[in-house]
């Protein structure tokens, strides 16, 4: 790592030179270079100075809340992190990571979350994987016979029908893990009012005047010859579930033009457990999102907890980046509230990564004492532990994500059992950032215009809703490309 480097906070002069970061290292077309810096806070930017005045890297934080437990939890979302070509392997990307984190806790943003380009650079400064995104291209024909038991009434919507959806959307949020809050500039750019681009069905709710019951909103996209369209599903949303079929059903209808859905989803998605076949060849893509806990305590304190867990766990964290969360606590669960508090006996030692994965509901103790970032020789303490938590279903992973080596976890004056500790890799989860959402999130950068290429983190966008795709937990616009007729992720 280079110590000498300067970390700092952004300035209204480095915007020229953060924009230049980010296009050499994203080739970002010259031409979104004023709506790319119409959305970025120099304030929540932090910048490394080079050998010779020009800026070598820079990473960029934007606040959501995201949701846990049935509560808003305060997130930092790391977007865009970049190092200039001639500055990268001297470990200043590393340094960039961790250098916001201490404003992070004063500023009350008590957990961090990003799309990694690399698991080892930062799981390393931390961060620890709690959620899949996957994109599916479905055969039309494992979608058709989707039906409910009870036909609900399905109509196109309207423009009056808009901020019904956005209320619809919210009330969701409660009972969805990892669903990240949507702006109002982020509803205006991706379900625009005017519904210009999108394909919108909605069902009333009958129990609620002028409310939706849920709401289907998708787009056409060319689809190979002879075919007419393709569909590419932004967001199939409903609590009921014949609400929820029914609304399937209208997107799965028009098979005899359209021979393929695109759909963004979990590893294991809902999707399975309404659809008749399961073609075995439609994962597109899959990737793996990652959190960090910033502030141990209020994390703990901030997200909800099953009502019916209880218990108490005495803990011992190892956090170098962080040490504010490092040392020996004292969990305790009941009535769907926790604490953590100093002291304790360190019965169970894990590093800042694998309790985050934890604490999102990714990886149980079990998993992460199997790849070594855990460790406990108490039984009971890893059943109580996993029972605080919801455990997340099993499933196959084929992300082609490189698996690193396991890092050894040091520090001085920590148990036998910290010193053993590894960053090791973990394994796919149920733990949501999205669902039905199109194309693959960005690495470590903002939103950008369609260029072809990869997609963007955490940004709740900068263009218009035909050019823009947004990470957040249910949806997001999708900008059709002029090739291929694939709806591409974009920048």
């Amino acid at each position: 790592m280079d110590a000498g480097a300067n970390v700092r906070v952004g300035t209204e002069a480095d915007r020229g030179e953060i924009w230049e970061l980010f296009r050499t290292g994203f080739g970002v077309d010259p031409h979104h270079r004023d709506a790319w810096l119409s959305a970025l806070d120099t304030r929540r930017a932090m910048v490394v100075d080079g050998t010779h005045g020009e800026l070598a890297g820079v990473v960029h934080i934007r606040p959501f809340d995201q949701w846990f437990g049935g509560r808003p939890v305060p997130m930092a979302g790391y977007s865009p992190v970049v190092v200039a070509p001639q500055h990268r392997n001297r470990g200043l990307a590393r340094r960039l990571v961790a250098a916001p984190l201490a404003d992070l806790r004063a500023r009350g943003e008590v957990i961090a979350s990003l799309f990694p380009a690399s698991l080892a650079l930062y799981r390393s400064v931390g961060f620890e994987c709690a959620g899949s995104y996957v994109h599916r291209r479905f055969p039309v024909t494992d979608l058709a016979s989707i039906g409910p038991a009870r036909r609900r009434l399905v109509r196109r919507g309207t423009v009056d029908d808009v901020t019904a959806i956005h209320r619809c959307h919210a009330d969701a949020l409660p009972g969805r893990d990892g669903a990240v809050t949507r702006t109002a500039d982020w509803w205006a750019r991706s379900l625009p009012t005017t519904l210009d681009g999108v394909e919108v069905y909605v069902v009333d709710d009958p129990d609620r005047e002028g409310e939706v019951a849920g709401s289907a909103i998708y787009r056409h996209r060319k689809a190979r010859p002879p075919y007419d369209f393709a569909v590419s599903v932004f967001e199939v949303l409903a609590e009921d579930p014949d609400v929820l079929r029914s609304l399937w059903q209208v997107v799965g209808s028009s098979g005899t033009q359209a021979p393929e859905v695109d759909v963004i989803g979990p590893a294991e998605d809902d999707l399975f457990l309404l659809a008749a076949n399961a073609t075995a060849d439609v994962v597109r893509s899959e990737i793996r999102w990652m959190l960090r806990v910033v502030d141990l305590p209020a994390a703990v304190a901030a997200r909800g907890w099953p009502a019916g867990a209880s218990g108490t766990v005495d803990l011992e964290v190892l956090d170098e980046q962080a040490p504010w969360n490092a040392g020996r606590w004292r969990l305790e669960v009941e009535g769907g509230d926790a604490r953590a508090t100093p002291g304790g006996t360190g019965t169970v030692a894990l590093t800042i990564g694998a309790l985050s994965s934890w604490w999102a509901g990714y990886a149980t103790p079990a998993r992460l004492a199997r790849t070594g970032s855990l460790r406990c020789v108490d039984p009971r303490a890893l059943r109580t532990m996993a029972g605080l938590v919801p455990a997340c279903p099993r499933c196959w992973s084929t992300s082609s994500e490189g698996r690193t080596a396991p890092d050894q976890a040091r520090s001085s004056g920590s148990s036998r059992r910290v010193d053993r500790l590894l960053h090791g890799t973990a394994g796919p989860s149920q733990a949501l950032l999205v669902d039905r959402q199109l194309g693959a999130p960005g690495i470590d950068r903002l939103a950008q215009p369609c260029d072809g290429q990869v997609g963007q983190l955490l940004g709740d966008g900068l263009q218009p809703a035909t050019d823009v795709l947004e990470l957040t937990c249910h949806g997001r616009s999708l900008a059709p490309t002029p090739d291929s007729g694939v709806t591409r992720p974009v920048r």
